[in-house]
C-alpha cells in the first residue's frame, strides 16, 4: 500500500484529495513536526466494522442483519399496551374496539 505523509495545515487545505486519496488506497498519514500525529486508510471493503471482541469467536459480521417478523413487529410497537409496555406476542393479543 502506497504511503504519502501530509502536515496537519497542508492535509487540512487539501482535505478533499487526502480523502479520495485514502479511498484509492493509499495510506496517509499526517505529521505534527516530525511525529506522526494520524493515519488515514481505505474503509473496510465490506463497509462494516468488525463485531468487536466476539468476532474473534468466528461470528459472522451480518449475524443481526436478518430480523424475523416477530421481531420487526415488537421494535415496530406491537403487542405494547397504551402506555408501551409490551403484552406479549402481538397474535397473541385480542385487539378490542
Amino acid at each position: 500500500m502506497p504511503k504519502t505523509s501530509y502536515k496537519i495545515s497542508e492535509a487540512r487545505k487539501n482535505f478533499a484529495e487526502v480523502l479520495e486519496r485514502a479511498n484509492q488506497g493509499e495510506e496517509i498519514i499526517i505529521m505534527r513536526g516530525n511525529d506522526v500525529y494520524a493515519r488515514i486508510g481505505p474503509a473496510d471493503p465490506g463497509g462494516k466494522r468488525p463485531f468487536g471482541l466476539l468476532r474473534q469467536r468466528g461470528l459472522p459480521d451480518n449475524l443481526f442483519d436478518e430480523q424475523d417478523d416477530e421481531q420487526a413487529a415488537i421494535d415496530a410497537g406491537e403487542g405494547n399496551d397504551d402506555t408501551g409496555i409490551w403484552q406479549g406476542k402481538p397474535a397473541d393479543r385480542k385487539i378490542e374496539p
